[in-house]
């Protein structure tokens, strides 16, 4: 690495690590420091090392004057490589380039943004790798930071490496990455002094010692104090200022440093400091306007001269942002008025130019929070919501009507709930909350609140709540606001069940609203509120509505989510499965990050293991990084049952550990009932029955923590059998009688099959066989539980000594539990063969190397015909990404070609990461 940097020999060393590593797979890291520690120069000797290297740097800094807007820091990351944007599949170059405003349209989804990023990225490296480096993070835009954040976890497989430097202190979302970091700490004293000795070695004993003491080993310090001791003396300087933060002494000093320029310069830096993007001639009009006398660019030749300010073509820079920030703390708060007053007066934009009127003003100002209501209206047709949202809360600040103020508290409200700003929702709805409200604008509230917060449960009387609001949405004409209400009543019946009253009130406010039978957000509100009662009349009218398919993948997945809820998991795998690759064209993770979690548990309650495995592990991940923890944490249970089921049983244990700890204190009873059902069926797998139906019966008990319906729904298959081979009979009849109760209200196939399997299991001798051979011929037959009822049918059988019979059950049951992968089933299944005298009962040779959830999801696709670059679309992977697994894949199935694939995925299980 490029020596010059005093002091940073582990930093360097970090970053030569990282560089050298480039050329073999990608990585990301994240420099963190005080401001002044030497943060960009860290990143400028990489960029260097870099392109000694013949690598290709794309660079961008962060601007606290671009902030708020969108994409502005991507724009300028992307500016050298933007030709190559037509390489990109449709989809993509459309949403980057309307991102970029070089396209018009409808504001694009920030995951396709971010994947068009990635591969226009990946692709113009060519052999080369490529160094990305991003300074000031802390001041990117947040749709900006959004994209790298995705790029950061997406480089293993290519040849990027991406820098970013964040200023201590700063909460940034790239912290949610958990990147590698560099901390940059002060420096030591030895490196202090030989820095120090190097920038002003005519500095006397004293003077170094009280410089070293203030700088506290910060080089910006260290480059910045001597010159300020040369100006003003040491004299009553010593310990003077060392109660004051670093980064406000040293803007201290940068005040210091302009206080001595000539008055007018004085001026109009702080033109230039208090306005966004300052231009050299906005800067002249404005100063001219404030001293009353012709100036010209020599105004600033003085600041120039001190290093505080340059000219970069028409606009004005400060040399480092302490600057412009020491010059607007230093001035009073009418100068600053005044300051925003003038430079309304010349801006030729009518956005800043209201942005500035709004900063001038003390008080209410009705015209100056119009403007602003004009500036967010623009902003939200260009895709600029952060902007849009800073307009709405600074207008509703500016308003004297209080019913204006409201509406423009819950706009702002709004918006921030849609860019993800949880504590800006929270704030804006709770100043609104103090103010004179419409019943309106009560109803815009109370489902903000229940948006905000998911809909999970807290307060029990809250279901009846928003049943009135809705109604009363309802009764002044906003029908769509009333479902919104009664979807978060929905939410909260299914989360936690709040009783059977509560459940009433929104089933039936929701038959009085719904204006169309077959209404999506319907259907879903009245499954999720009584998944039992609801059952008969809610499918058939899923079935019809889904005939309509109007490519809205939102409208499809209420309608998966509804037929899911009430049992229906055929025509709910098969809605799901429409609406997959709509989301993924367009970007919509957060959508699919739920979806590919519900589709892993149908997967899992159908038997179709490896399906529910892919769909699980890549909803888990999609979860965590569009911020839902409470989908996180049921997938997380999902994958822990198919542990279980695979006889891991730490593991498991594992999972629910962590979902529960991550949300335990919410007392959902899903989730609870969900660990109820994982911890059943890791004790069934065990052979350990009576915990198991400990676990099963507590989702079945209507005051417990843990009730569920549609939990019950899963464990019915199993319960009875647990009961049974536990010797708890009468245990067995009484979850038996709930089972026939749930099977009269429902069509749900699970409770079906739990009932055929039960009234065998309990039956007496003359009944059971014909029950048996009754469940065997029933559809649906669900590979797992078919190959339950075949290993019960046929140790029955070998019980009662009909040998010969017993056996073609067994061995189906052996066979199917192989090739499902579970082996703790298939060796019960064994040990009934070798009972019955079975001497060819041993293991099914299993795959030496089996590949991860992604690597099998990655291969069938390839099998399929898709290309690389199709792949990597599908799953928001770079296509080296997908070639690299490929690469792993081929050998672990001992082939060497893609026409092989087919053949060789025949009995390929994947393997769910622990």
């Amino acid at each position: 690495m490029a020596a010059g940097l005093i002091g940073r020999d582990a930093e360097l060393a970090q970053l030569e690590a990282a560089l050298a590593g480039a050329a073999e797979h990608g990585a990301a890291l994240l420099v963190i420091g005080e401001a002044g520690i030497g943060k960009t120069s860290l990143l400028d000797t990489a960029a260097r090392q870099a392109r000694d290297r013949g690598y290709r740097v794309l660079a961008i800094t962060g601007l606290e004057s671009e902030a708020q807007l969108p994409y502005a820091g991507l724009h300028q990351l992307l500016q050298p490589v933007l030709e190559s944007a037509a390489s990109l599949p449709v989809p993509q170059r459309t949403a980057l380039l309307t991102a970029l405003g070089m396209r018009a349209g409808t504001p694009p989804e920030m995951f396709l943004v971010a994947l068009a990023t990635l591969n226009l990225i990946d692709g113009v490296g060519d052999a080369r790798p490529i160094v990305l480096v991003a300074d000031d993070v802390q001041w990117l835009d947040p749709p900006t930071i959004a994209v790298l954040t995705f790029i950061a976890r997406r480089l293993e497989s290519t040849h990027i490496l991406l820098v970013m430097a964040l200023r201590e202190g700063f909460q940034s979302p790239v912290l949610s990455a958990q990147l590698p970091e560099i901390r940059i700490g002060p420096l030591s004293e030895a490196a202090a002094r030989e820095l120090l000795g190097g920038v002003a070695p005519e500095l006397d004993h004293q003077t170094r010692r009280l410089v070293l003491e203030e700088a506290l080993g910060n080089p910006l310090a260290l480059l910045e104090l001597p010159r300020a001791f040369r100006h003003q003396g040491t004299d009553g300087r010593e310990g003077a200022l060392r109660s004051l933060p670093l980064t406000e002494r040293l803007e201290r000093t940068f005040s210091a440093q302009a206080a001595r320029l000539p008055a007018q310069t004085q001026t109009a830096l702080l033109f230039a400091a208090l306005d966004k993007d300052p231009s050299v001639s906005d800067v002249l009009s404005a100063t001219r306007r404030q001293v009353e006398a012709e100036v010209t660019v020599e105004v600033l030749e003085p600041a120039i001269e001190e290093d505080l300010i340059a000219t970069a073509g028409s606009t004005v820079r400060f040399r480092h942002p302490l600057i412009r920030s020491a010059l607007d703390q230093s001035a009073t708060a009418a100068q600053r008025r005044n300051a925003h007053l003038l430079l309304a007066e010349v801006a030729a934009d009518p956005d800043r130019r209201a942005w500035h009127r709004a900063k001038s003003v003390l008080g209410a100002d009705e015209g100056a929070a119009k403007d602003l209501e004009a500036v967010a209206a623009r902003a939200q047709d260009r895709g600029a919501t952060s902007t849009a949202l800073g307009a709405l809360e600074l207008a509703a600040s500016l308003t004297p009507n209080e019913s204006a103020r409201a509406r423009r508290l819950l706009a702002a409200a709004e918006l921030a709930f849609q860019v993800g700003d949880k504590p800006a929702v929270g704030r804006l709805l709770d100043a609104a909350a103090t103010l004179q409200l419409t019943s309106h604008d009560v109803a815009r509230m109370t489902w903000l609140r229940e948006i905000f917060n998911d809909g999970a449960p807290g307060d029990p009387d809250a279901v009846g709540r928003l049943v009135r609001v809705a109604r009363d949405a309802a009764a002044g004409g906003d029908r769509n606001l009333a479902l919104n209400l009664l979807q978060g009543a929905a939410l909260r019946c299914w989360w936690a069940d709040p009783g059977a009253e509560a459940k009433t009130l929104v089933a039936e406010a929701v038959e009085q609203i719904a204006a169309d039978d077959l209404d999506p957000r319907a259907l879903e509100i009245l499954a999720l509120t009584a998944p039992i009662d609801t059952s008969a009349r809610i499918g058939p009218r899923v079935r019809e509505a889904a005939r309509i398919d109007d490519g809205d993948p939102s409208r499809t997945q209420l309608l998966a989510f509804a037929a899911y809820a009430v049992g229906d998991i055929p025509q709910a795998i098969e809605l799901m499965d429409r609406a997959s690759p709509t989301l993924r064209a367009q970007g919509r993770l957060g959508l699919l990050a739920q979806l590919l979690v519900v589709r892993g548990w149908a997967g899992l309650n159908a038997g179709h293991f490896s399906d529910a495995i892919r769909a699980m592990e890549e909803g888990n991940s999609l979860a965590i990084e569009t911020g839902q923890p409470i989908w996180a944490a049921i997938s997380r249970i999902g994958r822990a049952v198919l542990l279980g089921l695979q006889g891991d049983e730490r593991a498991a244990e594992k999972l629910i550990a962590e979902a529960e700890g991550d949300l335990g204190a919410q007392r959902l009873s899903l989730l609870l009932a969900k660990s109820e059902f994982a911890r059943g069926v890791i004790a069934t797998t065990a052979g350990r029955q009576s915990d198991a139906v400990d676990h099963f019966s507590r989702m079945f008990l209507p005051d417990g923590p843990a009730f569920h319906e549609l939990v019950a729904h899963a464990a019915a298959p199993l319960v009875i059998n647990c009961a049974v081979r536990a010797g708890r009979l009468d245990d067995a009849r009484r979850l038996m009688d709930k089972l026939e109760a749930m099977a009269e209200r429902t069509t749900a196939p699970l409770v079906r099959i739990g009932v055929r399997l039960g009234r065998a299991l309990l039956a007496n001798e003359s009944e059971a066989e014909n029950l048996y051979e009754k469940a065997l011929d029933s559809d649906p037959k669900w590979p797992f539980h078919y190959a339950r009822l075949e290993m019960a049918f046929g140790a029955w059988l070998r019980r009662r000594r009909r040998i010969t019979e017993s056996r073609p059950h067994l061995r189906s049951a052996r066979d199917a539990f192989d090739a499902l992968g579970l082996q703790p089933w298939a060796d019960k299944a064994r040990a009934e063969l070798r009972a019955s005298g079975e001497r060819n009962a041993e293991p099914a040779p299993k795959t030496p190397q089996p590949l991860t959830p992604q690597e099998l999801q990655i291969a069938q696709m390839a099998a399929a015909g898709l290309s690389n670059r199709e792949i990597a679309d599908r799953l928001f992977l770079s296509h080296r990404t997908v070639g690299a697994h490929l690469y792993r894949v081929f050998p672990k199935l001992g082939i060497v070609s893609r026409s092989e694939l087919t053949q060789a995925l025949g009995s390929i299980e994947p393997a769910l990461t622990r």
